[in-house]
């Protein structure tokens, strides 16, 4: 009788889910995950050298997953850095100048591989900063039979060595004197140099007393002739207040001071709030003003 009982509750899901178009996971149905280390590197190569490297191809997924390895080139648009990963016309594609001990295969679940790879720079070679990214990337079968790809990459920032313009600068920092939290800023850097650069962002918001709320750093890097916005935002910070922001940027062997700016923190019914109380506390002011000047002319009339 349970066993009747048991059957029964499972053709009546059974129903059910088919009525809304659902479908219940098998424990073999969970996507694999690939993640790979490191996510980016900084080489620097004669032109005719070489650079050999290695990079870790990593299954933190439920599945055993085949994959592939692939290099593509790397560029980004926008001061936000969006990647964009389409060859340029008539830039030069450094894909053509990587090449892997490996080029993937079945990874089990918790297991890694070790892929080799090696950049070589063609003789002759202009000095400057070439950009790729390798891919690892993997192909899903769902239930359905449709194929799903998934892939993880690091970006490769090659310099190739020679006579080479480094240039740039802090174009902008900015910090709206009032806004509502979370509380934002922005940096903006320029590189106008032929080469990338590294830089170093301190950023800092303290109450008036000095002690500090927030303290933001990055290393970002900038990619020649290009701007780069560099966004401050302090999550789950303060709500309401005065705040001073100041700060500094570290690049091409500088340090360069953010100038300190004063911001208050307030939603649009605290801003009403406040004006109010500013504007009947400047009112008591005035009243008390006028009122002495009053007591004080009929003595001198006296």
């Amino acid at each position: 009788m349970r066993l009747i009982r048991k059957r029964l509750a499972v053709g009546i899901l059974a129903i059910v889910l088919m009525g809304l178009g659902l479908t219940v996971p098998s424990a073999h149905a969970a996507s694999g995950g690939l993640t790979i280390s490191p996510t980016s590197v900084d080489v620097k190569v004669k032109p005719g050298g070489s650079y050999k490297g290695e990079m870790l191809v990593i299954n933190q997924g439920e599945l055993d997953v085949s994959y592939k390895v692939y290099a593509t080139p790397y560029s980004v648009t926008g001061e936000e850095y969006k990647p964009y990963f389409t060859p340029i016309p008539g830039a030069a594609d450094i894909t053509k100048w990587i090449t892997f001990g490996a080029k993937g295969k079945l990874l089990k679940i918790g297991t890694q591989d070790t892929i080799p790879y090696t950049i070589t720079v063609p003789k002759g070679t202009g000095a400057g900063s070439y950009f790729g990214t390798v891919f690892a990337e993997t192909e899903d079968k769902g239930g359905s039979g449709v194929i799903t790809r998934k892939r993880v990459g690091m970006v490769v920032y090659l310099r190739v060595l020679g006579d080479a313009t480094e240039k740039g600068s802090v174009s902008a920092w900015d910090v709206p004197w009032i806004q509502e939290a979370p509380f934002k800023a922005a940096i903006k850097m320029t590189n106008e140099g032929s080469v990338h650069y590294d830089a170093k962002v301190n950023v800092r918001v303290s109450d008036l007393f000095g002690g500090v709320k927030l303290a933001y750093t990055r290393d970002p890097i900038i990619l020649p002739q290009k701007i780069r916005s560099i966004p401050v935002i302090w999550e789950n910070g303060a709500t309401f207040g005065l705040f001073k922001v100041d700060g500094e940027v570290t690049y091409l062997g500088k340090t360069e001071k953010l100038p300190t700016r004063i911001v208050f923190i307030a939603n649009t019914p605290m801003r009403l709030l406040v004006a109010g109380m500013l504007i009947v506390f400047i009112a008591i002011v005035v009243v008390l003003v006028l009122g002495r000047r009053r007591a004080v002319a009929p003595r001198k009339e006296q």
